[in-house]
């Protein structure tokens, strides 16, 4: 009989972990939501994202391309991700483009080691299309 009740104990002590756990879930998806940049955050975030992209090429042209690469990340995770919700909403191949640009191509010409005039190129490119992502995002 005792075993029965430590059984149903512990049913009941899982039990009440699992709807915490529910409770820390929805929590956190409000979360999300409330994470989801409106219109003019987004905007703000590619602002920031240009700004970091030119510092990080200022970084790559004084010959650290290591720590160039890290900027890039850092713009993509820290300001365009704010951005890429809204974005994808307003111009879905914009945004996918950007992603790609930044994420990938500009990172992986840092790690080559191309020359500053192709990075400031792709740079270039970049912030003309954070320019159209701002005006669709208006």
């Amino acid at each position: 009989m005792r075993l029965g009740f430590s059984t149903a104990s512990l049913a009941a002590f899982i039990s009440s972990l699992a709807l915490t756990a529910c409770g820390n879930s929805d929590s956190s998806s409000s979360g999300s939501t409330q994470q989801s940049a409106s219109p003019s955050m987004a905007i703000k975030a590619v602002g920031e994202t240009r700004a970091a992209l030119k510092a990080a090429l200022r970084t790559y042209k004084n010959g650290d391309a290591a720590a160039a690469q890290e900027q890039v990340a850092e713009a993509y995770v820290s300001h365009f991700e704010e951005a890429e919700e809204p974005l994808d909403g307003k111009n879905h191949e914009l945004k996918e483009s950007l992603e790609h640009a930044i994420s990938d191509d500009l990172r992986a010409s840092m790690k080559a080691g191309r020359s500053p005039a192709v990075v400031q190129a792709q740079v270039d490119k970049i912030v003309a299309d954070l320019g159209k992502a701002e005006a669709a995002l208006q």
